[in-house]
């Protein structure tokens, strides 16, 4: 069979993941890889050439955004999902088919902690209580481990690890009675019954016998051993991460499990993503330079010409960095579209609040991603509807009474989401609530304003012009990092601040924070800045670059793309590369037919209503 049309937008390391036999596969995709790209064709592919079937192909995201983008990029009939929400419906059909009534899932497990903490007359602290469950669930421990794991490990707490083993203890007790399960128990519960039930086990690999994970070196143990029971023996496995970016071991992701995935699998195809569409050439060397200049080797190149110089800032506390960012941000604004194309990166929550607080200032829109203060009754609403039919009629009069972009008309869909995954049987609110609690719910990134984000938040995103801010010893690394593990995870916490950005990277730090003596952060010494020219590109490249606007083919679909991947929260080669556009500006497609010998028919499918009346606007009639 002759190679998919799909192929043509693809690099070569990409063509080789794309098409790599049906057996275990790794890909090591680096920061603008295309790895989301690389995952959605891998899927076309191998459907096109019936090498795999979409009601047997699952793939595995970390988050909620990520399993909607690949549902929208990849054929009709796939699963997809996170891995509570996979493990959530695996134990919802087993309770179902074996007429036993499904326990409710916790959507906040604080009452129960506290209430743990309050009948045992303990004095751990619930904050800390909450934490240390995460990472024991993470770990796929029992309580009684605990202490031994937490103290081989050196968790740091304020609590003896006996005293918190006793509080976890009680807690298990407590769900028992009350017939409820956390999200922790969704991925243990299924694993066991996978692990234990031959039969069970044996229909459930299956029917995801196609098998494909995404940022697979941020996997727990608990995760881990999920997809492996879900595996078993099978080598239809293509698992795509990239071990620069594992920033998660603070809360139980362990890195060195996608390490051992060539080992466990018996052999894999190993395919390096090098190329980074996202980052100009000066901010890819300015990652780059962090990672090995910390021990971390680490090789990358960036496919655009060289961008604006970084700026490193200092100033004198933290309130004057806050207000120089906004005047920076201001500065930069004027070269952008919106505002949503600029992000501030801080480390902790204290700095966002500070930074915050002085755009607000500057009269400077934040975008929030908090839940709508509109929302928290329509939830109680919601809740106490008792069957799928008042589901509906609730969504259907949601839905007419909302804007398009409001939170609203965003929850009355996930309601309408909900019932097609519940196509029969019993649908309640209660359920909904607690498929909402697993899934996550979706953010309503709409309105225009500054992205003001944790570094943890801000991976996976990416946008025009990034700053780092507080840029400090103490803050980057944290002074919390204290073994050799936390301190490279500092490392590559600090690669992935900086590879968010695309164009343009500031980094701000403060000579005094909180009344104390502040230091630059060592990660930032003697970095490549780069250089900001007035002729950065020759002078017919820039003449070219200015012709091309809307009126034009080349401007149009170039305008096209990008907005089709901030829809889609994707890079614009994830939509298609360059030599693509000239393709489709060369030939110009009036048909799905046409369009399909570009793309290939699945991805032209979901292409054409936005593209064909564009392209016809440029087609004269009567020439094709």
């Amino acid at each position: 069979m002759p190679p998919s049309s799909l192929l043509y937008a693809l690099d070569a390391e990409q063509h080789q993941a794309v098409t790599a036999p049906a057996d275990a596969v790794i890909v090591l995709a680096g920061a603008g890889s295309g790895k989301t790209t690389v995952l959605t064709q891998r899927i076309d592919y191998r459907i096109d050439n019936a090498t795999a079937d979409a009601e047997h192909t699952l793939a595995i995201t970390f988050t909620r955004e990520a399993a909607a983008q690949l549902r929208r990029r990849t054929p009709r009939g796939i699963h997809t999902g996170t891995f509570h929400a996979i493990a959530f419906a695996l134990l919802r059909q087993r309770y179902t088919d074996q007429g036993r009534p499904l326990p409710t899932v916790l959507t906040n497990r604080y009452g129960i902690v506290n209430e743990s903490i309050k009948f045992i007359r303990s004095r751990v602290s619930i904050n800390e209580a909450l934490g240390e469950l995460e990472w024991l669930q993470a770990r796929a421990l029992t309580p009684q481990a605990y202490t031994a794991a937490a103290t081989a490990a050196k968790r740091t707490t304020t609590a003896k690890p006996e005293d918190l083993e006793k509080v976890f203890s009680e807690y298990e007790k407590t769900k028992i009675k009350r017939g409820v399960v956390d999200l922790g128990d969704l991925l243990s519960r299924t694993t066991h019954d996978i692990a234990n039930d031959f039969d069970y086990a044996e229909a459930t690999r299956w029917r995801y016998r196609h098998l494909l994970v995404d940022e697979a070196q941020d996997m727990n143990p608990q995760q881990f051993a999920f997809f492996s029971a879900l595996r078993g023996k099978n080598r239809d496995v293509f698992v795509v991460g990239d071990p620069l970016q594992s920033i998660y071991g603070w809360n139980g992701a362990e890195p060195s499990l996608f390490d051992t995935l060539p080992e466990k699998l018996g052999g894999a195809h190993i395919v390096h993503l090098v190329n980074n569409y996202r980052c100009s050439p000066v901010i890819v060397a300015a990652g780059l330079h962090v990672l090995t200049n910390n021990g971390i080797p680490a090789t990358a190149r960036s496919t655009k010409l060289d961008g604006d110089a970084i700026t490193v800032q200092g100033y004198a506390n933290e309130h004057d960095e806050a207000n120089g960012i906004a005047l920076l941000a201001t500065q930069a604004h004027r070269s952008l579209a919106r505002w949503s194309d600029i992000a501030v990166l801080v480390r902790t929550n204290t700095q966002r609040e500070i930074v915050a607080g002085a755009l607000k200032k500057h009269h400077i829109p934040v975008l929030t991603r908090g839940q709508s203060a509109v929302i928290a009754p329509l939830l109680q609403e919601v809740a106490a509807l008792t069957h799928r039919y008042a589901l509906a009629d609730w969504a259907l009069e949601l839905r007419m009474a909302s804007d398009p972009d409001s939170p609203e008309f965003l929850l009355s869909e996930q309601v309408n989401e909900f019932l097609q995954d519940h196509p029969t049987g019993a649908a309640h609110g209660s359920m909904f609530m607690s498929w909402l609690s697993t899934v996550g719910q979706r953010t309503n990134l709409s309105e225009d304003g500054i992205e003001l984000l944790t570094f943890h938040a801000a991976k996976g995103r990416e946008w025009n012009t990034v700053f780092i801010a507080g840029a400090e010893q103490g803050l980057l690394p944290h002074s919390s990092s204290r073994t050799a593990a936390q301190k490279a995870e500092e490392v590559r916490l600090a690669y992935v601040a900086i590879t968010r950005a695309a164009e343009k990277l500031f980094v701000t730090h403060a000579a005094e924070r909180n009344s104390r003596k502040a230091n630059p952060s060592k990660y930032f010494v003697n970095l490549p800045l780069g250089e900001t020219t007035t002729a950065r590109m020759p002078e017919e490249i820039m003449q070219y670059a200015k012709a091309v606007s809307a009126a034009t083919p080349k401007g149009a679909l170039r305008a096209w793309r990008k907005e089709r991947a901030r829809l889609l929260n994707t890079t614009e080669v994830g939509i298609c590369n360059d030599a693509t556009l000239a393709r489709l500006e060369k030939e110009l497609p009036t048909s799905p037919e046409e369009l399909a010998s570009i793309f290939g028919a699945l991805t032209a499918e979901s292409l054409a209503p936005s593209l064909l009346p564009l392209l016809a606007q440029f087609t004269a009639p009567n020439t094709k």
